[in-house]
């Protein structure tokens, strides 16, 4: 389901494709961080790819987009669990991400700068694994 949104901003707005999904869906397995990071290295800091957490995206009411989507399974999201987003001025990555972490695509009008500003930040880091429960497990074998 595509859904467009438009947020307010004195420079000229772009049109830029979006991808929602409950928290922890795009970033929970640190793919995404690591994804960000390393377009970040190789094309600098101006890379079109911003990761929204739940504050943002119910700024630019974003979460109503993965709320109304018929394809989504009504029992596995409830509308107030957060939701996470990812923007791109790239149809092709929010696409390529899609076929990778799931979720539901749309488009917004917005300018580049307000995303440096407020979502230049990367997602959460993956929460670390519990190694000591595996390692004594091993240990004892």
């Amino acid at each position: 389901m595509s859904f467009t949104t438009q947020a307010p901003a004195a420079a000229p707005l772009r049109s830029l494709s979006f991808l929602v999904a409950p928290r922890g869906q795009l970033s929970g397995d640190g793919q995404l961080r690591e994804l960000i990071e390393e377009r970040r290295q190789r094309k600098g800091a101006d890379v079109e790819l911003w990761y929204l957490g739940p504050e943002l995206v119910e700024e630019l009411h974003l979460a109503q987009a993965f709320h109304h989507s018929p394809a989504k399974d009504q029992d596995q999201t409830r509308p107030q669990d957060p939701i996470e987003a990812i923007v791109a001025g790239d149809t092709a990555v929010i696409t390529w991400l899609q076929l990778r972490f799931g979720g539901c695509t749309g488009t917004l009008a917005l300018t580049t700068g307000w995303l440096q500003k407020r979502a230049g930040a990367l997602p959460p880091r993956a929460p670390a694994a519990d190694t000591a429960t595996s390692s004594a497990g091993a240990e004892r074998t």
